[in-house]
């Protein structure tokens, strides 16, 4: 008897440990959120201030420049709530949080072929939910186009910041430092915070659903392959095949746009059928079940009740929708 009671002492106990230190992750996820959103609006201002700069002073802007300063303002708007999660994790458990080891072998071209398929998929989702918005919701959303140019460095510098630099940033944020950051909880749950975060960080409504089945299956393949290299080269290979599609346009017109996309389409989904089956012809590994003493509910109220946390999601679901839900009604 005596046992069972001190049992019960000790799973209390730990229970309330382990909702404090989910409260603080959550916490610190939440503050990481609007110091991002914050980021991502004031790095406009010293963009607009060097441009008057220049042009005040006769300066000739010219595509390269351009390129370099939109190059550095995006940089800043990740790396200033990235390394503010570091530094708000820095004495929170012993896991690391970029993981940068090769990826476990067998895992890459698999999981390469399932994300680009469905990513695949899940764009042609986004342009159907736009196309919607847009038909009765007229002039409510920003019409979105990579702004990348037909030739010499220029070119090199816009696929770079279309490309590279969201799927090396945005990887080290939310597959590197949040991911990670909640292994401790269950990779399950940690897969779904940092999906649940990426999507919100979007702000559009079309890429809200599209984000979050791309950042539920980043984080599966980051935590199966033990590397964040593994979603970093997908990521970067998904963005590349999206810019080279912009430059056909640009440079081919609608058809030779329409055939690359139809392509890439078809490349990806017949990628994406082979690796599902050989994923399932072999033992695929599966995530670690958690094996602390919250259950399930309780991790997800934790999520539901955590202030800043609230406070950071409500804050982007208001940038998300106040285009659509303040843009009138229909035609």
């Amino acid at each position: 008897m005596q046992g069972d009671v001190s049992w019960g002492v000790d799973l209390r106990r730990d229970k309330r440990l382990e909702r404090g230190a989910l409260r603080r992750y959550l916490g610190a996820v939440g503050l990481t959120l609007l110091v991002f959103l914050l980021a991502a609006k004031s790095t406009n201002l010293p963009v607009t201030l060097l441009r008057w700069y220049w042009t005040s002073h006769g300066v000739e802007i010219t595509a390269t420049m351009a390129q370099l300063v939109n190059m550095a303002s995006y940089t800043a708007s990740l790396l200033l709530p990235l390394l503010f999660f570091v530094a708000a994790r820095r004495d929170q458990g012993h896991r690391p949080l970029f993981p940068l080891s090769r990826p476990r072998k067998g895992t890459l071209l698999p999981g390469m072929g399932v994300c680009l398929g469905v990513c695949t998929l899940s764009n042609y989702l986004s342009s159907w939910i736009a196309m919607l918005i847009q038909r009765n919701f007229p002039e409510t959303l920003p019409a979105y186009r990579a702004d990348i140019p037909t030739q010499g460095a220029p070119m090199v510098l816009g696929i770079i910041s279309a490309a590279v630099l969201p799927a090396v940033l945005e990887e080290l944020l939310f597959r590197g430092a949040i991911l990670q950051g909640a292994r401790g909880f269950g990779d399950r749950f940690a897969v779904f915070v940092s999906a649940v975060a990426f999507a919100l960080c979007h702000t559009t409504v079309p890429q809200l659903l599209p984000a979050l089945l791309a950042g539920l299956l980043f984080g599966y393949f980051t935590i199966l392959s033990g590397s964040l290299w593994m979603t970093v080269v997908i990521h970067c290979c998904y963005n590349l095949m999206a810019a080279a599609v912009e430059l056909a346009g640009t440079i081919g017109g609608p058809e030779a746009q329409l055939r690359t996309s139809a392509g890439f389409a078809a490349v990806s989904f017949i990628w994406c059928g082979l690796a599902v089956l050989w994923i399932i012809r072999r033992d695929w590994p599966e995530l670690d079940r958690y094996q602390g003493p919250l259950t399930l509910v309780e991790r997800l109220q934790g999520m539901a009740c955590n202030v800043p946390l609230l406070v950071a999601a409500a804050t982007l679901c208001w940038v998300t929708w106040s285009p659509v839900l303040g843009g009138g009604g229909g035609r």
